[in-house]
This record gives C-alpha cells, structure tokens and sequence, in this order.
C-alpha cells in the first residue's frame, strides 16, 4: 500500500514543480521584456530595412512594367 501512496505523490510532485516551472519562465521573459528592451538603433534599423525592400520592390515592378509598355508600343509602331 505504500507503494501505490509514493507513487501518486510523486505524479502530484511533477504536476506542482511543471506549473512551477511555466509560471516562472513566464516571469523571466516579461522581467527580462522589461529590464533589457530591444534597442531602438536595432529596432530603427530592422524598420529602414523593411522599409527599403518594399521600396526597391515596387520601384522593380513599376520599371518593368513601363518597360513592357515601351515595348509594346515600339512593336505596334513598327508593325504599322
């Protein structure tokens, strides 16, 4: 009979520590949130970049689709 006590104890031991274990990682990423922020050079950078990829992206489309354009009035030009 002893046993059998011992051993639920310890799956009630595991639930504890486990509900322990998450509260706590928990707390250290909003303390860590806290006391250490990303820094916004970092932050500044990360949006400049993003900025200018979506720039360059559209600067992209819009060039090639005046080129296509260009083209295809050059080809309607010679066909007369």
């Amino acid at each position: 009979m002893m046993d059998i006590k011992s051993r639920f104890n310890d799956v009630i031991d595991r639930e504890r520590w486990a509900t322990r274990g998450a509260a706590f990682a928990a707390k250290v990423k909003a303390t860590r949130a806290v006391w250490f922020p990303p820094e916004p050079t970092k932050t500044g950078k990360k949006a400049a970049a993003t900025t200018k990829r979506a720039a360059k992206k559209t600067t992209g489309k819009t060039t090639a689709a005046t080129k296509k354009a260009s083209r295809a009035t050059k080809k309607t030009a010679a066909a007369r």
